[in-house]
């Protein structure tokens, strides 16, 4: 899936604990970051690498390097590193988090990586929902849902329909298909991918940002707010900790069953309890195949799945 190796994280917290918020550092200011102990590097050679501000510090953990959809993320970049070690390490402890995410990746993640093949978009980006919202239909943070953690805003613009009676962002194929549209759209912008994934989180700090700066376009030398460098962040260690789960003691578990079924679209709508005696399924389980389905009814024009 990826060729990245990483060691295990440390079973130890680091000593003198993790920071609420990523401080800022100016250029000119060096830092050495915080590391796990390294089996490969003897203490001496880490001083020595510390005190030459060697990037080798940020290659011994974070093995050959890391990089998201073909773009290098800087770790010699001190608050680079010191971001991506505080949330690679906040997630690898996640325990229930990280088990429900690997449960419901047979059900969500095939929709998902089909959505962002579709368009050409790099499969990197499923970590975002599998990161973010765990693949849950109905995440829910305040005005976010769905598994992209769409507001009603932003879902408008994708052309998903947001009413009394269906929510398409707790749809995961159409919210997918929709989100890999907005993705390509944003690379397109932004010339990065990297960008891309910051802006699809939060376009107008990044646009700010990038106003602030003289238009400066990459993302690791903009000014943002820490909220979105916290959320880009945690993509990325998502793509660390579950392209190998078994590294951080995450073993296979029991999956939850896909719920298998095809694409409808009601030209004339329809009562819920009907369709699902209509297709020979109970209610409940019906229910359960369309979670955007807010309403007794089906609106005219509505998707919904069918056994």
């Amino acid at each position: 899936m990826t060729d990245i190796h990483v060691p295990p994280p440390p079973a130890d917290p680091r000593p003198d604990g993790l920071p609420a918020t990523r401080p800022r550092k100016s250029p000119g200011q060096p830092r050495i970051p915080a590391l796990a102990p390294l089996p490969a590097l003897t203490a001496l050679a880490l001083l020595a690498a510390a005190c030459a501000g060697s990037p080798a510090l940020a290659a011994g953990y974070f093995g050959s390097g890391l990089s998201f959809a073909g773009e290098p993320v800087p770790l010699s970049q001190p608050e680079v590193y010191e971001s991506m070690d505080q949330e690679l390490l906040l997630i690898s402890e996640a325990k229930a988090r990280v088990f429900l995410a690997l449960r419901r990746m047979p059900r969500t993640l095939p929709s998902v990586e089909a959505a962002l093949r579709a368009q050409g978009v790099p499969d990197d980006f499923k970590y975002l929902p599998l990161t973010l919202t765990g693949l849950d239909p109905l995440y829910r943070s305040g005005p976010r849902r769905g598994i992209w953690r769409l507001n009603e805003s932003e879902a408008g613009s994708m052309g998903l329909a947001v009413n009394k009676s269906i929510d398409e962002r707790l749809d995961p194929v159409k919210s997918s298909e929709a989100a890999a549209v907005r993705l390509k759209s944003l690379y397109g912008l932004w010339g990065s991918w990297t960008a891309a994934l910051a802006a699809f989180l939060d376009g107008p700090s990044l646009s700010a940002a990038a106003a602030e700066s003289g238009g400066e376009r990459d993302y690791y030398r903009l000014y943002v707010p820490d909220a979105l460098d916290k959320a880009v962040c945690q993509v990325l260690a998502g793509k660390i900790l579950f392209a190998d789960p078994s590294v951080y003691g995450y073993r296979p578990s029991r999956a939850w069953p896909r719920l298998a079924g095809s694409r409808s679209v009601l030209a004339e709508g329809g009562n819920m309890r009907e369709l699902a005696r209509r297709h020979g399924v109970d209610y409940k389980t019906f229910r359960d195949m369309n979670p955007h389905v807010l309403a007794d009814s089906v609106p005219p024009g509505a998707t919904v799945y069918v056994p």
